[in-house]
């Protein structure tokens, strides 16, 4: 029977075998057929589709049981229930499929509100205000979601942002279980805040970069017309544009003085060592642990988030400076 319908929600609920499974399977298969039967709902193939593909391409025939259900999620919790013992599945990963069911558990609630007449009645029905007992209870998303993984509300939240959010470094080491689904998440969290960090700054790097301009054109336009003022004309004083000071007093960076180039040298050096120091820091998780059980207390933490947040904002102040000159 090699009309069934590939269903993709189905198909891809689960993770699928590694090759190393999937050429044992294929040899078991060849040598002694297909000895379970594939399950259909519907004519729509529900589970055994790496048995399809296989049987399908090597001409090998198979059986196949037919089975009811009310919906998409009853077939897909069937699915889940029959495969769910038969591997070995991390926290994350069972958060990670239980995720999958998010779309048609969302469907099914708003279906259930609509069959209590709208927010209103809906509302009246989680007060306890409808008495009915043909009240439909409304569904609670997250909630369906982590019982179908075995997990808290809370890591399902978790997962979803690193998911959703997360570099893609951190979600491959979350994954092999390099790091916690907790600490995935600060680091996460961590990523984000400096993202929207990074952003404020590059916006206010670019009002400055174009401030700086709309003087420079000014100036130009003043001195321009100076040029074309006769000799003995005489510009006010109060309509002149006082000269910009720089550190160290120096006024003009073209014709420094030996103090003042050897103070530029001394202050540039401070510069350069503080930033090779954070350049060659060690930052792999075990370097990042060992730092975190010495912060170990929420008000230690909290000043080490202020002084990291400082730093950072000091770089990328002198990396805006240093993109400006570029």
């Amino acid at each position: 029977m090699n009309d069934l319908t590939i269903d993709n929600e189905f198909k891809d609920l689960l993770p699928p075998l590694s090759e190393e499974q999937k050429e044992e399977l294929e040899k078991d298969i060849i040598k002694n057929g297909c000895i379970n039967s594939l399950t259909v709902w519907k004519n729509i193939l529900i589970d055994g589709h790496h048995r399809h593909e296989i049987c399908t391409r090597n001409n090998i025939q198979f059986d196949i049981v037919e089975m009811e259900f009310k919906d998409r999620l009853e077939a897909m919790e069937w699915i889940w229930m029959n495969q769910k013992n038969r591997r070995n599945l991390t926290k994350y990963e069972l958060a990670q499929i239980a995720l999958k069911f998010k779309p048609v558990i969302e469907a099914k609630a708003k279906e259930n509100l609509s069959k209590v007449g709208g927010d209103k009645k809906s509302e009246n029905a989680k007060s306890g205000l409808m008495k009915s007992s043909k009240a439909i209870e409304p569904i609670s998303t997250r909630k369906e979601v982590a019982k179908i993984a075995g997990v808290s509300e809370d890591t399902i939240h978790k997962v979803e942002v690193i998911e959703e959010k997360a570099p893609e470094e951190i979600k491959q080491q979350v994954k092999k279980g390099d790091i916690t689904i907790n600490s995935a998440y600060v680091l996460t969290k961590s990523a984000i805040e400096a993202d929207k960090k990074n952003a404020e700054y590059e916006k206010e790097y670019q009002e400055q970069l174009e401030k700086e301009q709309q003087e420079q054109e000014a100036q130009r336009k003043l001195e321009e017309i100076q040029k074309n003022l006769p000799e003995n004309a005489v510009v006010l004083d109060k309509f002149r544009k006082p000269k910009e000071t720089h550190i160290f007093g120096i006024e003009d960076f073209n014709n420094l003085t030996m103090d003042q180039f050897n103070d530029c040298i001394k202050h540039s050096k401070k510069y350069r060592d503080a930033i090779s120091k954070v350049a060659l820091l060690s930052t792999d998780i075990e370097a990042l642990m060992a730092w975190g059980a010495i912060a170990n207390t929420p008000d230690i933490v909290e000043i080490e988030l202020q002084d990291i947040n400082s730093a950072i904002q000091n770089l990328i102040k002198i990396q805006n400076y240093f993109k400006g000159g570029k």
